[in-house]
């Protein structure tokens, strides 16, 4: 209620100060409304740039480039006589559908690959733009119709000012904005659990691409005249990231301070400060980033300041204050999931492996191994440190694609399919080392799988049905918390979890128990037992506990350097000589089987 009340006490003091900017054109000065129409300017260029870098964690820097095909594209249908709605049309149509087509060379570098790849953008347009005079006339530029449109213009930025922001709203809220922050803090992570990344990273670039043009279109409107150097150079291009970076990217406050706070800047340097206000506007913006890294709204003193620090909420601020939960301890069987209960047929095999092959130039990881796994079987998966159990759990889950060989699941072949696609075909999976999706809550990352599963839930419902794994694996006292702020076992715990709530058939689990206190192993293994008798999930185990493999496991399979060297009961496995002499060692030649067991980590 109180939340509900705040969020209408918010929007109507947001509706007031819009109003009161609409007036601005018929209340002040032209010098006044110039300013504030290239601050909103900015600011379109600044949010439109966040949601690539901010959200989905991309570096983008020639998102100006966009803003510069919007203005040429704007400029030549206006000055062939197009109507003003169809030549701003044009321009978003044209820019959006160039970012489809850069995207896809674009997002297959990542990283300072990715941001210098979009900078030479850049200067490529600039050429193109001078050469291609028959389209762009050059050097010279494109004179527009002249006309005083400056409260036309100022009225349609402001507007779109306003689209942005809601957009960012709503995107925090959606699907789609879940699926750019997994993707911002973990691509592969974020594929594993189901979440297609390819059409979300187009789908964001277009968006991004399409206001910037929108903001392009208007300034060449309101100015009358383009040419290269102004639409497509870096000494103006660079100015709405920074002041992204100065507000703080991926809040959603940063773009907007920081796009008032740096205009302001310049604006009185432009006026005040002869010859230095580009030395002096730069040596800000270095302070800031050396004495306020992430953003002078994540400063420490702005945080305790009670009116500016909720400018700098982080997302699972907001995330945990918006989240729908329901109470901890609901009075619910916390064994009981929202899983679907599978007939396990023990003499059908779920998964078949037939010589897989697994090589990185000249090393072989994997050698031609042949394998069946039955369903509703829990198998252990041992051997020495670089035998090629991660890789076999790597190729099965699409991380890698088997240099030879077929990986046959319910009879499908997997290395035709992608990543997200064999999650949602029933394969879940955790990670060696936890690798949760950090800066979002507890909640949101056992949510995530529930929204990119084969029967997709919104992110509300997804939410609500989280609690249930959550409550499994005994974190309900962590559910808003940042997982980045977890313990390595609490992590551990998560990502068990996430793997559960991609419902799969097949679970991957890989070294779960190492660092687990004895209380904590049983009760893992009692959780994989739960979910192979209850839900017929097959299970392969990669452990070195013996004594935790020994509670639950039906067979164990025993690599080294790649090829299978054992595979039987347990019992069998640790008498058998080759596995004796190269995993356990000889002493344990001379142990009886059980005694090999209780000794726990090899």
């Amino acid at each position: 209620m109180m939340s509900s009340l705040k969020n209408s006490s918010t929007g109507w003091v947001a509706a007031v100060i819009v109003a009161a900017l609409a007036t601005l054109p018929f209340v002040g000065s032209a010098y006044i409304t110039s300013f504030a129409f290239t601050v909103l300017i900015a600011y379109i260029l600044a949010q439109s740039w966040d949601w690539v870098a901010g959200e989905m964690g991309y570096v983008n820097l020639g998102h100006y480039c966009f803003y510069g095909v919007g203005a040429y594209a704007f400029s030549i249908a206006l000055v062939g006589n197009w109507p003003f709605l169809v030549s701003l049309g044009v321009a978003v149509a044209i820019t959006g559908m160039a970012a489809a087509l850069l995207a896809v060379p674009l997002f297959r570098l990542h990283g300072d690959y990715f941001a210098f790849a979009t900078l030479a953008l850049l200067p490529l347009a600039e050429i193109l733009a001078y050469n291609l005079t028959a389209i762009t006339n050059g050097g010279d530029g494109i004179v527009l119709p002249i006309a005083q449109v400056l409260k036309e213009a100022y009225l349609l930025a402001l507007g779109i000012c306003v689209l942005a922001f809601f957009v960012t709203l709503a995107m925090s809220k959606a699907r789609f904005g879940y699926a750019l922050k997994s993707i911002r803090n973990d691509e592969q992570a974020a594929e594993t659990v189901g979440v297609e990344i390819g059409p979300v990273k187009r789908r964001v670039l277009v968006m991004s691409a399409c206001f910037g043009a929108i903001a392009g279109a208007l300034q060449a409107w309101q100015m009358s005249y383009i040419d290269p150097t102004t639409v497509f150079g870096l000494n103006v291009a660079l100015v709405p990231i920074a002041m992204v970076l100065f507000g703080g990217s991926g809040l959603r406050w940063g773009p907007l301070v920081g796009v008032l706070v740096l205009s302001a800047i310049q604006q009185w340097l432009l006026v005040n400060v002869k010859g230095l206000q580009v030395a002096i506007y730069g040596l800000t913006i270095l302070l800031i980033g050396r004495f306020m890294p992430g953003g002078f709204l994540r400063s420490q003193w702005i945080r305790r300041i009670p009116i500016l620090s909720v400018l700098g909420r982080e997302h699972h601020e907001y995330a945990t204050e918006n989240q729908l939960l329901s109470p901890a301890g609901s009075g619910k069987d916390e064994k009981a999931l929202p899983l679907t209960k599978l007939t396990a047929d023990r003499h059908r095999p779920l998964i078949k492996l037939h010589k897989v092959r697994m090589q990185f130039g000249g090393n072989i990881a994997i050698k031609d191994i042949s394998l069946d796994i039955m369903e509703g079987e829990i198998v252990g998966l041992i051997g020495p440190n670089g035998s090629g159990k991660t890789t076999l759990f790597n190729c099965i889950s699409g991380v890698y694609t088997p240099t030879a060989g077929e990986i046959l699941f319910a009879g499908q072949e997997l290395s035709k399919l992608r990543r997200d696609q064999i999650t949602r075909l029933g394969v879940g999976r955790t990670y060696q080392i936890p690798r949760p999706f950090g800066d979002l809550t507890v909640l949101e990352n056992i949510a995530i799988p529930l929204m990119f599963n084969q029967n997709p839930l919104s992110p509300r419902d997804a939410m609500q049905e989280a609690r249930a794994f959550i409550e499994y694996a005994e974190l309900s006292h962590r559910v808003g918390t940042r997982a980045d702020s977890l313990s390595v076992q609490e992590k551990k715990a998560l990502e068990f979890a996430r793997a559960l709530a991609c419902k799969p058939r097949l679970l991957l689990v890989d070294e779960v128990a190492s660092g687990l206190t004895p209380s904590e192993i049983r009760r893992f293994v009692e959780h994989m037992r739960h979910v192979r008798d209850q839900y017929g999930m097959t299970v392969i185990w990669v452990e070195h506990i013996f004594s935790a493999l020994e509670q639950v496991v039906d067979r164990v399979i025993v690599l080294e350097q790649g090829t299978v060297i054992a595979d039987g009961t347990l019992a069998a496995v640790v008498r058998d000589e080759k596995v004796l002499s190269t995993y356990l060692g000889s002493t344990a030649g001379t142990l009886r089987p059980s005694s090999v067991i209780a000794t726990g980590a090899i």
